[in-house]
């Protein structure tokens, strides 16, 4: 059955929403010129969002993609760097004799960084 499907939408009996350049009036056209969109499937909104064609909207969530994808990348750095560079020498918390190398990767660092150098963190960021 999907493949049925892939032939009516790749244009082998035809193509399935009709001739693309009829269309002109549709809010979907605002966007066609936008950086990113490519030739063989044209502006492509699976899920509707930007059906309205409010450019404000389609602005701030190109914005918000772009900066999750950010810091998502700086995540993944900072998760794999310690497991290819190392770890600082000496302690994070000279008083509990505690060694920057006695904390592992990943979530399961939270539980071993005292409660202190939390609440640090959580100033920093507000």
């Amino acid at each position: 059955m999907a493949i049925i499907g892939m032939f009516f939408q790749d244009g082998l009996t035809g193509s399935a929403w009709g001739d693309w350049a009829n269309y002109t009036a549709s809010p979907l056209r605002a966007f066609e010129n936008e950086l990113g969109v490519q030739a063989p499937v044209g502006f492509w909104d699976p899920l509707g969002l930007a059906e309205d064609g409010d450019v404000e909207e389609f602005t701030r969530r190109r914005e918000t993609e772009i900066k999750h994808g950010r810091v998502s990348m700086l995540a993944t750095m900072g998760y794999i760097t310690p497991e290819i560079t190392g770890k600082f020498p000496g302690y994070i918390s000279p008083s509990k004799g505690l060694a920057f190398a006695d904390i592992p990767n990943g979530l399961a660092a939270v539980s071993k960084i005292p409660q202190a150098g939390i609440l640090q963190i959580v100033a920093y960021a507000a």
